[in-house]
């Protein structure tokens, strides 16, 4: 009896080591060896990954540069189109609702954190070579460390698409042309205080509620870059793209949460800074790929407009109030001097060039 009682003890013992030993496991914590790939979730405001060539790439390289112990899975539609749907992604990241997101950094100024607004300073960068070249110096990184305040921790700066004015009934040249516009955007207070600058009134809209805003008369211009113009096929109801004003490119900033980061091994973080390098490294030309989308919306009926230097000048002038405003913040100011001296050393790239019969002079 003594010897079957002690027997029953050891196979509990030996059962509850086993199971110790298993719940222990390092791919339990941050997957080790043997645990199957470890699953990041990423918010994403659009509606597919796609709408995001850069992004994309660096959900890609995080793959590769693992080997397949770390996976990223996407999910689109954060926010269901809201106006403030970024927002919403930057404080899923921060409480741990999911563990990556990414954000255009034009809405990190309507959330209280200023270091990113001298990338939306209206006609500052304006070439894909000058975007490259902010893209590549520190001026990003120092950015990136402000986000500690919302409770996120930065991964990456990603250059996008450069921006233009598309109007529905004529094209958007001097300051008269946005007398009395409104103008769809999305949520960003330094872009808003442009528009209403140049003499249009913002109206916060993306998705499907731009769609409609177009649709119903509610929105006759709005900004966006050549790509995204033409895979959304708006060409038909906004022809009339400003093709060499540019105010202002797109900036995919990548974001985690502090806490799961922590917990990841110091391979797992490597990985994923590496990740968000190289896609960093590579997203402007990218995002500078766009011969085939101008063809594009051409054959759709769009028409590219090039404003008159009496134009932009005005332009400039109109956005002066908003550089003084931009300016009382110091760190922003010297951001802004240290991209004018970009702007200054950096050969600027030619302005779309769309083919024959597809331009109108204005």
């Amino acid at each position: 009896m003594l010897r079957k009682t002690c027997a029953l003890l050891a196979l509990i013992l030996m059962s509850a080591v086993a199971s110790g030993c298993a719940a222990a496991s390092p791919g339990d914590k941050a997957g080790g060896p043997g645990a199957g790939p470890v699953v990041l979730r990423m918010a994403s405001a659009p509606y597919a990954l796609g709408d995001s060539a850069t992004v994309g790439e660096f959900v890609r390289l995080v793959g590769a540069l693992s080997h397949g112990a770390l996976k990223v899975t996407v999910i689109s539609q954060w926010g269901d189109y809201s106006p403030d749907a970024e927002t919403q992604v930057v404080r899923a990241v921060a409480a741990g609702t999911v563990d990556l997101g990414w954000a255009g950094s034009r809405v990190f100024d309507s959330m209280g954190v200023p270091d990113f607004r001298a990338l939306s300073a209206p006609m500052l960068i304006d070439s894909y070579p000058l975007e490259n070249a902010v893209l590549h110096s520190a001026m990003p990184g120092r950015m990136l460390a402000g986000l500690a305040s919302v409770h996120v921790t930065g991964l990456g700066v990603l250059g996008e698409g450069l921006r233009l004015p598309i109007g529905v009934q004529r094209p958007l040249l001097a300051p008269a042309d946005w007398h009395g516009v409104s103008f769809g955007t999305t949520h960003s207070g330094i872009q808003e205080q442009a528009i209403r600058a140049l003499g249009a009134t913002p109206v916060v809209a993306i998705g499907p509620y731009r769609d409609h805003g177009l649709d119903s008369g509610q929105i006759q211009a709005f900004e966006l870059d050549v790509q995204r113009y033409a895979r959304m096929g708006l060409a038909a109801r906004a022809p009339y793209v400003t093709a060499n004003v540019v105010l202002w490119p797109q900036f995919d900033v990548l974001v985690a949460n502090p806490a799961r980061l922590a917990s990841f091994t110091t391979q797992q973080r490597a990985w994923l800074r590496q990740a968000a390098d190289a896609a960093a490294r590579d997203s402007v030309k990218l995002a500078a790929s766009q011969n085939g989308s101008v063809r594009q919306a051409c054959t759709m009926g769009a028409r590219f407009v090039h404003a008159t230097p009496a134009d932009l000048a005005a332009l400039r002038s109109s956005l002066s109030a908003v550089y003084q405003a931009l300016q009382q913040d110091p760190r922003t100011s010297v951001f802004i001097h240290q991209i004018q001296r970009l702007k200054d050393s950096t050969q600027a790239g030619p302005a779309p060039a769309a083919p024959a019969g597809c331009t109108r002079k204005p």
